[in-house]
């Protein structure tokens, strides 16, 4: 017999979007359908809640969503968060010191309804306003201090191999620093997890771990994988990932979400 779930919980970017950052064909209808038999659609990202809730308004598509690796939870249908964790920069000055060192390092401040880009490489500004829906540029490190955001994400054209080895060592007891795509590391609170919220999401619709299914491929999908619930890595994802569930589906570029459901007879 195959499970019943409550909730299916996808990461976006080389998850349930293709390498063109699509998603699947007919995403719209599905929802729809899993939303008849009381299966919820949740899209847990480390991207802006402005970026996420705007594409999904904009196909008139009733998604909860968990933004910005887990800082931020919305519920569909409602304006203002239900679940947030924020941090004040300050927390993040050492390691934000340190990335702007780096060349062709470009840190963006992610605040729960803005996201402040530094303005030292211009030509980053295409390929960072993609996750971003609402932003602002930012200079001086002292005039920033005091606000209050969801993580540090820092975009480098070469993350894994220059940037995330620099910022490695700043991870702590009250810092994670987290490779979270190709091209992108983030830092945050050790108490921001996309699986605490997560936690809150269950809590909010009354589902126990065996109730949810969820998909990912990166390293800041981790904490939403544990915890009983039924996790699936991607074929693209890393090997860590791979290595902490036996249960995999396709790569995202193969509609790998949609593909693993069907095998579900979920959608």
């Amino acid at each position: 017999m195959n499970p019943t779930f409550k909730l299916i919980v996808t990461d976006m970017d080389g998850t349930l979007l293709d390498a063109a950052h699509r998603l699947p064909e007919g995403f719209p209808t599905i929802v729809v359908g899993l939303r008849q038999r009381n299966i919820r659609w949740v899209i847990a990202s480390g991207r802006q809640l402005a970026n996420l809730k705007k594409r999904f308004d904009d196909l008139n598509v009733a998604v909860d969503i968990i933004a910005e690796n887990g800082a931020l939870a919305l519920c569909a249908g409602e304006e203002t968060p239900f679940f947030e964790d924020l941090t004040p920069v300050s927390h993040f000055t050492p390691v934000l010191q340190r990335a702007l060192t780096i060349p062709d390092a470009t840190p963006v401040l992610c605040g729960a309804t803005c996201a402040w880009v530094h303005d030292a490489y211009p030509e980053n500004f295409k390929e960072v306003s993609r996750y971003f829906e609402e932003t602002a540029l930012w200079h001086e490190i002292d005039a920033v201090q005091r606000y209050k955001i969801c993580k540090l994400a820092i975009y480098h054209p070469q993350a894994a191999d220059v940037l995330y080895p620099a910022l490695a060592p700043f991870e702590d007891a009250q810092t994670r620093v987290i490779l979270s795509g190709p091209n992108w590391v983030d830092v945050q609170s050790s108490t921001v997890d996309k699986g605490n919220a997560l936690k809150a999401v269950m809590q909010r619709f009354n589902a126990a771990p065996a109730e949810v299914i969820v998909f990912g491929d990166y390293l800041n999908d981790v904490g939403m994988m544990q915890g009983g619930v039924h996790a699936v890595a991607m074929g693209n994802a890393l090997p860590e990932l791979l290595a902490l569930t036996p249960h995999h589906a396709p790569k995202n570029t193969e509609n790998g979400v949609i593909s693993y459901l069907h095998t579900l007879n979920i959608c």
